[in-house]
């Protein structure tokens, strides 16, 4: 069973502008995926954080500081194969209530799962534990971001914030749902900080020792260390707990040094014959966002010359330089 996990997906303005057909005056981002779109398929579930919102007019499309995005952002990540998106970001409330409710419904219009953010406490109730099996495996996912920036989420709309009491609660209702994996994505950290700060070892710390089996991180736009811990439950079975403290940007138009890529994860888990919990690989596929149409590149498939295309000397330089800061956060 493989699970596969991106990084951050942003809209700037340049990739709105890039995507915009002036003559129909409609968007189409499916492009920027279609080096990437059979990898994500391939996957059994695949998980990305969705660091934009949906406003209800297209005069409210606009990049950074507040991020809002046509719908048909969102229909390109569903046309290439993503199956849920975590919307608790600190972009969340960028474009205020309605915004927060049209990207529900735009995420689940486009036949993919949301989790993170809420439109009253009645969906909060309803979706607050998000619970999936998959080749006989069941999984709980929980999403929760550090901020929105300081802009107050209002009208009764929920941004699941990071809160020591609400993991706590969380995971052991989880707990009693049998759930085999539970998952948490963290969206935390210190933006362009290549190493994990502390507050991110202190949060996903208490998610291990709460029973997190594996912890994905967003929000610093570079691509942070890994680790796998293995440790001994008290009935002498092996533990073993993944963390991914941060995945870069998968899609965005930064270009700061070692921001203009990101990786997929791709986790395989199982059961034993007696239940037990395995993590039995995990891998690392780098990405590099190619600016000249803001399209996804995996290295690996270009550089064996497998794509069909060709980058500039230009590119290519700044793509080896992405890879190579990616070798020393990410060792063979």
């Amino acid at each position: 069973m493989r699970i596969q996990f991106v990084g951050d997906l942003m809209c700037h303005n340049s990739q709105l502008l890039t995507a915009y057909d002036s003559k129909n005056r409609t968007y189409n981002f499916d492009r920027s995926f279609q080096w990437v779109k059979q990898k994500i398929e391939n996957s059994n579930k695949s998980f990305g954080n969705l660091e934009t919102t949906i406003p209800n007019h297209s005069s409210e499309y606009s990049g950074y500081p507040r991020f809002g995005t046509p719908p048909e952002f969102v229909k390109a990540l569903s046309n290439s194969g993503f199956d849920i998106l975590s919307t608790a970001n600190n972009h969340s409330a960028d474009k205020g209530s309605e915004a927060i409710d049209l990207t529900i419904d735009t995420v689940f219009k486009n036949e993919m799962i949301p989790v993170g953010t809420y439109k009253n406490q009645m969906d909060y109730e309803t979706r607050r534990y998000f619970m999936f099996s998959e080749n006989g495996i069941k999984f709980g996912l929980l999403n929760y971001t550090y901020s929105t920036n300081g802009i107050k989420v209002k009208d009764g709309r929920i941004v699941r914030l990071l809160n020591r009491e609400l993991i706590e609660q969380d995971i052991h209702y989880l707990k009693t749902q049998d759930i085999d994996f539970i998952i948490l994505l963290f969206h935390y950290g210190t933006e362009y900080s290549l190493e994990p700060d502390r507050s991110q070892k202190e949060w996903v710390n208490l998610g291990f020792m709460l029973g997190a089996d594996i912890i994905i991180g967003g929000h610093p736009h570079v691509v942070q260390t890994f680790e796998k811990r293995i440790s001994a439950n008290s009935d002498g079975n092996v533990k073993e707990q993944f963390v991914a403290y941060s995945l870069g940007n998968f899609m965005s138009a930064q270009n700061m040094p070692f921001t203009d890529g990101g990786t997929f994860l791709n986790i395989d888990v199982s059961l034993d014959a007696k239940g037990n919990k395995k993590i039995n690989h995990f891998s690392f596929e780098p990405v590099w966002v190619l600016p000249r149409g803001y399209q996804v590149i995996p290295i690996a498939e270009y550089q064996r010359g497998e794509l069909g295309i060709i980058l500039s000397k230009m590119e290519e330089n700044r793509m080896k330089n992405y890879l190579d800061i990616f070798k020393k956060i990410i060792p063979r």
